[in-house]
């Protein structure tokens, strides 16, 4: 059975409609780069012929077949980062059957289930315990990557390939070295992820040379950009000891810089991703933006005046800014809030609002998709503000100051005009949409202050992104759970968090988190990755604000999680081995994320 043919037939349609009219002088290019993929498509094709004999090999009385085996696998995922820019590009299916998620994921909102398959759910049995016991499941994986592999070259034929399109894949793929491959985010037992790094240059650098004689600049500044990229990743390849801060800096970001000044050259510039502005520096620079039209100052300022105004709640006596407190980076830095009537605390932890406009979901359960929806639910809420969409209009048309500041920011003349609930929704949304400010110390050195953070907070970026593996959650550069490239799909994770007041960390919490919204099991006690940009002033910590500091999060995840402490947490998400962090390796994570506090 062939399994990329279907798909392959679906593509053309997409291929040919997302492509733009191919400029004549480029076509020779985009030939020399459709070899090129046929070329490296077919060694991976052998690469993994040899992973499926190893795994075929594997034999719990020789030891030496699953050294095999994982060196396989990890010629296997090298040579595979020659071609997934082109892949994940131009056939994202197939990307996702190559090197998909090592857990079952849920396609929301079709309630669709994607199993575990490819390179990382094999990666995940070779390195887990008796993987002798899964040759079967093994063997399956590898058939169904070792028919696909073959069927590829047959399917590029299928695509029509833009020098644009390509431009942009490539730019794509910076990110991606950057944000994901240096992390260990898909191989992070294999820690092949340096030289996974420097396979993806590779293959930039080879499309370049092929553009290079045919584009506007005949400089090589750019190929010397990436050349010297590779000789770092070749001289330093021990993934734990890597320094990925000199890497991100020095390299990778004048790199991208570089990239898109000879996309601009050559006229080559096109822009797919909606949470992307390519007219910014880099990555670092304000180049993920939020996917929402930017309001204009009368606008924020309406909104600003409106999160203090204790008119929305349903006595008058509560604010937004009661619970997302300015002075507090706007949260209030309680375990749990009071519900309005005093009665019992709130279900969770109150969570900052600062950079929630980067998240695709908002609340730790992820029930609502926009700013508006949260903002209704809130202010509705019996517990939280205890309004109804009537009474607050009522109230706030009542002043004539109020529809006056309303007129003037909505830029309406009559003074019959009334105040509607979606004008406050509105608002309020594009105050929460201003709150990202990135000046903190880490910003200013990524912008170029080299003195901006202390080596202490050096050191803690390089473990953050690497050893500790919270980079593989927390995605940089806004360090939550938006996952690059695209930054439009927010992570949950099962962690296995204590109960409050569990001081021996042996009692899991019973709150089943997005289960509530999408009763499946991999979604039992799964919540929201949020920030730890200004998580020095968020305290306390947990969706149920069970730990106090910083350093009580970095040891929970430095013991494995539940699991790790000995809880059963079926689907735990993380993984459960010890980090082995020592004493100054917690300081300096910790000083680091102290070093994302804004100003």
């Amino acid at each position: 059975m062939r399994y990329l043919a279907f798909i392959g037939l679906l593509i053309i349609i997409v291929a040919t409609a997302a492509s733009i009219h191919r400029p004549q002088s480029f076509s020779e290019p985009v030939a020399q780069t459709k070899n090129y993929i046929n070329r490296e498509t077919g060694l991976f094709a052998q690469t993994v012929v040899l992973l499926s004999q190893s795994i075929h090999e594997l034999d719990v009385c020789r030891p030496a077949s699953l050294v095999s085996a994982k060196s396989a696998l990890k010629k296997c995922r090298l040579q595979y980062k020659k071609i997934s820019f082109y892949l994940d590009y131009f056939y994202p299916q197939a990307g996702k059957l190559y090197n998909g998620p090592p857990k079952k994921e849920l396609e929301e909102p079709f309630m669709e289930f994607e199993e575990p398959q490819g390179l990382q759910q094999i990666e995940s049995l070779l390195f887990g315990a008796h993987p002798e016991n899964h040759q079967r499941e093994l063997e399956n994986l590898v058939l169904i990557l070792n028919e696909s592999s073959h069927d590829l070259i047959s399917v590029y034929q299928t695509i029509r390939t833009d020098p644009g399109q390509l431009m942009e894949s490539l730019h794509l793929e910076l990110i991606r070295i950057m944000s994901l491959y240096i992390t260990g985010y898909d191989a992070p037992f294999l820690k092949s992820g340096v030289q996974e790094s420097d396979m993806a240059l590779e293959s930039v650098k080879s499309v370049i040379k092929f553009f290079l004689p045919f584009s506007n600049s005949k400089d090589r500044a750019l190929l010397k950009k990436i050349e010297k990229a590779q000789q770092f990743l070749q001289l330093n390849n021990s993934f734990d000891a890597f320094n990925r801060l000199a890497f991100t800096t020095d390299y990778l970001l004048p790199l991208e810089a570089q990239l898109t000044q000879f996309i601009e050259e050559n006229a080559l510039a096109i822009s797919t991703v909606a949470n992307l502005d390519y007219h910014a520096i880099n990555l670092y620079m304000h180049e993920v933006i939020v996917n929402r039209p930017v309001a204009d100052e009368k606008m924020i300022s309406l909104g600003k005046m409106l999160f203090s105004e204790t008119a929305l709640s349903g006595n008058g006596s509560r604010s937004c800014a009661s619970c997302h407190d300015p002075a507090k980076y706007f949260t209030d830095q309680l375990p749990q809030n009071i519900s309005m009537d005093g009665s019992q605390k709130l279900k969770r932890n109150t969570q900052g609002l600062l950079y929630a406009a980067y998240q695709s979901t908002q609340f730790w359960d992820g029930r609502d998709s926009t700013a508006s929806q949260q903002i209704h639910d809130v202010l509705t809420s019996k517990d939280e503000m205890n309004g109804s969409v009537a009474a607050i209009e009522t109230r706030l048309n009542s002043s004539d100051n109020f529809r006056a500041i309303f007129r003037k920011a909505f830029q309406t003349a009559n003074p019959d005009d009334r105040i509607g609930f979606q004008q406050i929704q509105t608002a309020l949304s594009a105050y929460i949409r201003s709150l990202g400010l990135f000046n903190a110390a880490f910003d200013r050195f990524m912008s170029g202050d080299h003195n901006a953070l202390t080596k202490q907070q050096q050191e803690g970026f390089n473990l953050f992104m690497g050893k500790a593996g919270c980079g593989t959650c927390h995605f940089a550069p806004v360090f939550n759970g938006s996952t690059p490239p695209f930054f439009n799909r927010s992570e949950y994770e099962v962690l296995g968090v204590p109960a409050p007041g569990d001081a021996g960390l042996k009692r899991l919490d019973p709150d089943l988190g997005r289960y509530n919204i999408y009763p499946v099991d991999i979604y039992r006690r799964a919540f929201k990755t949020p920030t730890v940009r200004n998580s020095a002033g968020t305290f306390p910590y947990m969706h149920n604000g069970s730990m106090k500091t910083l350093r009580a999060v970095v040891e929970f995840y430095n013991a494995g999680g539940g699991l790790g402490l000995g809880m059963p947490v079926p689907g735990q998400t993380l993984p459960e081995h010890r980090l082995h962090l020592s004493n100054s390796e917690i300081n300096a994570l910790v000083a680091f994320m102290e070093a994302l506090t804004d100003e």
